[in-house]
């Protein structure tokens, strides 16, 4: 029997780097995304809709097959997107589509894996790939940093509700700060709609949003790699007592310090 690591969004970026590690020390490696690209030496690649209920259930016969067959199972919890842009512009489905990525489907996934390891006697670590932006609010990326901090909320809830499980090792989350991926394009990308519909009022706002995405934009100091990231997850996977947080870049550090023993009115100055 082998260990088993089921990963969203492996087929780029974190999940990519997470998948080629967690494969390189002998794990069968499951890649789950929105649409399968032929990720590079994957044992299975499956399509997954983190905004569909019904397909994250769909996808229980293919994985208990792969669950059944394990001696622990690693669940990693890292598709996301950033929907920037001020609140007041936003839709109801953008809201929809940023919590259906990062709080509703990866719990409903976690659920689905909890439930079959459970018929099967495996054990089962579920780690999530959050945020230092769940945190430590910015201006205009209100949607994203919400959505990031419920997802940190509903996972360590989740660990709580299933505390009496037999299958239930540990719940982690790994906060990264500006990780070196193809974040900006995507979250370029999901700004365009908000611009069509933007307040006047926020306008240069906007633009000094679009320069810091646009390509070729200078990166943030301490700008960790991707792989940076990948090697916390596979030691929240691999620790005999695993942290419930691990963070990464100077920048979650210190957000972490701040919102613990700084005041809340000071760190409205600090972060504005």
């Amino acid at each position: 029997m082998t260990k088993l690591a089921l990963i969203t969004g492996a087929s780029a970026g974190i999940g990519n780097e997470a998948f080629i590690l967690f494969a390189r020390n002998g794990y069968r490696v499951v890649a789950l995304s929105r649409e399968p690209t032929g990720v590079e030496s994957a044992d299975l690649e499956l399509a997954l809709d983190l905004e569909s209920f019904e397909q994250i259930e769909g996808l229980a016969g293919t994985l208990e097959a792969e669950i059944a067959a394990a001696e622990r199972v690693v669940l990693v919890n890292n598709s996301g997107y950033g929907q920037f842009g001020a609140l007041r512009d936003l839709s109801e489905s953008m809201w929809q589509k940023q919590f259906s990525t990062h709080v509703f489907g990866p719990i409903k996934l976690a659920a689905v894996c909890l439930r079959l390891c459970e018929q099967h006697g495996v054990p089962l670590r579920v780690i999530a790939v959050s945020s230092v932006l769940s945190i430590v609010p910015q201006k205009m990326k209100g949607a994203y940093c919400a959505a990031k901090s419920a997802m940190n909320t509903a996972h360590e809830s989740f660990w709580f509700d299933e505390q009496g499980s037999k299958s239930l090792e540990s719940v982690s989350l790994v906060l990264p700060g500006p990780v070196k991926t193809r974040f900006r394009e995507h979250a370029l990308a999901a700004l365009e709609p908000v611009l069509e519909r933007a307040s006047a009022v926020h306008r240069e706002k906007y633009q000094a949003m679009e320069a810091a995405l646009a390509p070729g934009a200078s990166i943030k100091p301490f700008t960790a790699s991707a792989s940076d990231v990948a090697q916390k997850i596979y030691r929240a996977a691999e620790a005999t007592r695993p942290k419930p947080r691990y963070l990464v870049t100077p920048q979650t550090y210190a957000a972490e310090f701040i919102t613990r023993f700084i005041p809340r009115s000071i760190q409205r100055i600090l972060f504005s």
